[in-house]
């Protein structure tokens, strides 16, 4: 192969757009690819007016930044400069890296006009911005509603037990519910957030619940996950963070414990939850009402059971277990 068929072998076959553009505009050469990035043919590319490619709005500057670069031709490499526009045959824009080539061909000069179609890029940036966006939302409902919402119920609680007549404790013990049925489901709302377009894994949400239970608790509780967590049905999942959710506000709210475990365990056909505590234990009689029964109606739901009770030596004893 002799070097004229060198060149054209590596014009035709380079994965960017090339042109080779007259000082006054037109095209003299254009390879395949640059046919191809702006739906025209080769045929058509050539002879026409590079002004052609440049979106309209900006066609009427182009001759004039020409002209200032056949004065001062320097070789431009790709990813300098300002953000560009081309425009191709259907008037449809897309965003390029354009580098330029000074070269004297029988003592004229001419411009080597490098084009790359960056719209991918593009896209995967807007993408990791709206990323970072949605975790921004997410870590600002988090640490700022999220939490006054809890103080509040807190607050809410305390003042249950003394407040006078019944009917100003029941509509007290509404709100509480109320603001936790709100706390759930804004933290759906974040999981939600933070998943994207891919599936979070069960175990991050789970070691991030639990992380932030601690912020309440005054300590961490003890997180223990054997067999396949990541890979249950999406349907169980889900049901299994609310319960973990609700099990360990309990704990926040009424336990005053030292320790929590929460142990997970999928074998086989089961999975099964126990969260246990070292605090008061449990009343008397304890309430079938607000999140006890949301976590027992989620085991039955899904053919499961939920029991409460006495944790030995002190404590309490949540076990939730459903089928797979």
């Amino acid at each position: 192969m002799d070097h004229d068929q060198f060149a054209g072998a590596l014009f035709d076959s380079c994965p960017d757009g090339v042109l080779l553009v007259a000082d006054d505009g037109e095209i003299l050469l254009a390879n395949p690819i640059s046919a191809s990035m702006f739906g025209r043919t080769v045929d058509d590319l050539i002879g026409s007016s590079v002004e052609d490619l440049v979106p309209m709005e900006f066609r009427h500057a182009h001759p004039r930044r020409r002209a200032e670069y056949a004065e001062h031709p320097t070789i431009r490499p790709m990813g300098t400069g300002p953000r560009l526009f081309a425009q191709d045959a259907g008037g449809a824009l897309f965003p390029v890296e354009v580098s330029l080539s000074p070269v004297e061909i029988d003592g004229h000069l001419r411009t080597i006009a490098t084009i790359r179609d960056v719209s991918d890029r593009q896209a995967f940036a807007t993408e990791m911005a709206m990323l970072q966006d949605r975790e921004r939302i997410a870590r600002d409902l988090h640490d700022m509603v999220i939490q006054r919402l809890f103080a509040a119920g807190m607050s809410l609680q305390a003042v249950q037990s003394s407040a006078q007549p019944p009917v100003v404790a029941e509509r007290i013990a509404s709100t509480i519910t109320e603001l936790d049925d709100t706390i759930r489901e804004l933290r759906s709302a974040i999981f939600g957030l933070g998943q994207a377009n891919d599936h979070r894994s069960v175990s991050a949400q789970l070691n991030e619940l639990v992380h932030d239970r601690a912020r309440h608790l005054g300590f961490e509780p003890d997180l223990q996950l054997v067999g396949e967590i990541d890979h249950l049905p999406d349907f169980i999942a889900d049901q299994l963070v609310a319960t973990v959710t609700e099990g360990l506000s309990n704990v926040v709210r009424h336990a005053r414990a030292q320790t929590t475990v929460v142990h997970i365990e999928h074998v086989g056909e089961q999975l099964s939850l126990s969260i246990t505590d070292d605090g008061v234990g449990l009343p008397n009689e304890p309430k079938r009402s607000g999140g006890l029964s949301n976590m027992m109606w989620r085991a039955a739901e899904l053919g499961g059971s939920c029991t409460v009770g006495h944790n030995d030596p002190s404590g309490t004893l949540l076990v939730w277990t459903v089928p797979v």
